[in-house]
């Protein structure tokens, strides 16, 4: 088969991921603590046994700049400041977010969106839902009607491929990855808005789309190139 032909269907599969994941940092904007994809490809001369092809190596990594910090004056919405995450309770495991939209289950324990428990350090604090209002520092510490309840469990993971998202907006911890102490600030009454610029995403969507329907031309050209040749 023809070099240009295997390079065409390269470029446009590896634009089309490259659509998928701008798409989806674009379905994300109001999410909040929401943390844009990167797509990432490079090529690697030789395919097999012919060393004529080029095979492209496409991936994608986790985009962790800091978000804007919204106010809403909750008590219970907290948001992170540096490199870090609340922990959660999942269905059989423990998973990381930045989602910091708390809230207080009937029985008093603090929960995210999905009513998974907040993890916290030692034992599980219990809040009065119908109690005195609810403080906390900007170390996780949470005091209510004066009184310590307990602190936040707050974590960071050592390297960049450490961790990887889910389909409910939390991380996974991968395996073998090295989770430490976070030294992030907790801010009460603000959220942390998605880190995705929508603006840009549409300028590296519409580029993808560019480069994906020039690809898929010159596939077309090269293809009638052939039709032609064995009429």
């Amino acid at each position: 088969m023809n070099v240009g032909l295997y390079r065409t269907v390269a470029a446009m599969r590896t634009n089309q991921q490259r659509i998928e994941v701008v798409s989806s940092n674009l379905a994300n904007t109001e999410t909040t603590g929401f943390k844009r994809m990167l797509h990432v490809a490079h090529g690697a001369e030789g395919w097999g046994k012919d060393q004529e092809h080029q095979q492209v190596v496409t991936g994608t990594r986790l985009d962790m700049q800091q978000g804007v910090l919204q106010r809403t004056g909750e008590d219970l919405d907290l948001a992170l400041e540096g490199e870090g995450f609340f922990v959660v309770d999942g269905l059989g495991e423990e998973l990381l977010t930045r989602q910091g939209q708390f809230q207080l289950s009937q029985d008093g324990q603090l929960v995210d969106r999905d009513s998974n428990p907040v993890q916290w350090v030692g034992q599980r604090g219990v809040l009065d839902p119908s109690g005195a209002a609810i403080k906390v520092d900007n170390r996780g510490g949470v005091i209510q009607g004066g009184l310590p309840v307990g602190r936040l469990r707050i974590v960071d993971v050592l390297g960049t491929d450490g961790i990887e998202p889910n389909d409910e907006g939390s991380y996974r911890v991968r395996a073998g990855a090295e989770v430490v102490q976070s030294d992030a600030i907790v801010t009460q009454g603000f959220i942390e808005r998605a880190n995705v610029q929508a603006v840009d995403e549409l300028v590296e969507l519409i580029a993808a789309q560019r480069a994906f329907d020039s690809a898929a031309q010159a596939f077309r050209t090269i293809d009638q190139s052939y039709r032609r040749l064995h009429q």
